[in-house]
């Protein structure tokens, strides 16, 4: 504002005024009274930044060497005067770029503080919206989820449970490359965007397509790839699969992928995916374990790096889905999640999402 600066530059202007006045009035060397001028260069700083706290400071130095030149003292003569002088200078200029590096840190601070908060408003409503408690009940079918978030990132996995035409049901898993807002934003719109479609198609390759069509238009893919596994269940447990840049569904009791189609590329990349659906049976007590490769390649947020790099591996997911055959899923998800987190022994470097679903019997 202003009548804020003009006040401030006033301010100035008068220390500097009073500081300039004790100098000629107390003349006795060793008196320390040019260190007054230190508080206009700290407030000029803090007010100013750089270039007021260096003005400042010259100013100050100025002054200085006026009134030592007008008034000289008699034990500053010749060499020692300018000794002194250049003295003074040095500390003057040196408090200003302290005060102003101090400044500026902390006006850097400030921002990335501000950008931060800024990010933690917008975190729980993406997270809840990729991510949500409740998943809606589906006939004929027993379902659980589970999402476990990385430690301190946002990042782009998601799931979905929508309920398609005709009774069927359509899950999808999905992980945008790389983390951040932007990640999350784009996860999101192609979650809404499937949960959109999901009511006029339960074919899972079409499904995808579509996704990845609304991605390309929208812009967002310039940024980042994503990679995903879309599922459809209909009401006589007929099962179709399709995957872009994904990992095939498991059986849930076996640990044995499912064999079939084409898988394509991930979405954005290119307009057509190129991919060719799955189909079998889901016979009635069987069930599918659909996950984000945050699950196969867990680790801990923060290891050893002195150590090699173990990841939680495929050979442990399957030990865990064998050692609870027949298990519901909610006991299967709530097994695998104790497990991530014991051999990560903590946060985790990424998030996992974790789809388990299962044909009641009739």
């Amino acid at each position: 504002m202003p009548g804020v600066r003009a006040a401030r530059v006033a301010a100035l202007a008068g220390l500097l005024a009073l500081v300039t006045l004790a100098w000629l009035v107390v003349a006795t060397p060793g008196s320390g009274v040019a260190f007054y001028a230190l508080v206009p260069i700290v407030l000029s700083g803090f007010w100013f930044g750089w270039h007021g706290a260096m003005l400042t400071a010259v100013t100050a130095a100025v002054v200085y060497l006026v009134t030592e030149l007008i008034d000289r003292p008699p034990a500053l003569e010749g060499v020692q005067l300018w000794a002194a002088i250049a003295n003074r200078s040095v500390i003057f200029l040196g408090v200003a770029g302290i005060i102003s590096w101090l400044r500026e840190h902390e006006h850097r601070l400030s921002t990335r503080v501000g950008e931060q908060q800024q990010q933690l408003s917008v975190l729980e409503p993406l997270r809840a919206a990729l991510t949500p408690a409740q998943i809606p009940a589906r006939p004929g079918l027993e379902l659980a989820t589970a999402f476990l978030p990385a430690d301190g990132v946002l990042a782009g996995d998601f799931f979905l449970v929508a309920p398609g035409p005709g009774h069927t049901t359509t899950l999808v898993v999905g992980d945008v490359v790389g983390h951040g807002l932007e990640a999350a934003r784009q996860a999101t719109y192609v979650r809404a965007s499937l949960a959109t479609f999901t009511a006029f198609t339960s074919d899972p390759a079409w499904l995808l397509q579509l996704a990845n069509t609304a991605l390309l238009e929208q812009g967002l893919a310039q940024a980042k790839f994503m990679t995903l596994l879309c599922v459809t269940i209909t009401a006589d447990r007929q099962l179709r699969w399709a995957r872009a840049g994904h990992h095939p569904p498991w059986r849930l009791d076996t640990a044995e992928p499912l064999c079939g189609g084409r898988p394509g590329t991930p979405l954005g990349l290119s307009p057509a995916l190129d991919l060719k659906p799955g189909c079998t049976l889901l016979p009635a007590g069987s069930g599918l374990l659909l996950f984000t490769d945050g699950l196969p390649e867990a680790r801990p947020a923060h290891r050893d790096h002195s150590r090699p790099l173990e990841l939680f591996g495929e050979h442990r997911l399957r030990e865990v889905l064998t050692a609870h055959h027949g298990a519901s899923p909610n006991q299967v998800v709530d097994a695998l999640s104790a497990a991530v987190r014991d051999f990560a022994g903590g946060a985790l470097a990424d998030d996992v999402c974790i789809i388990a679903c299962r044909a009641t019997l009739p």
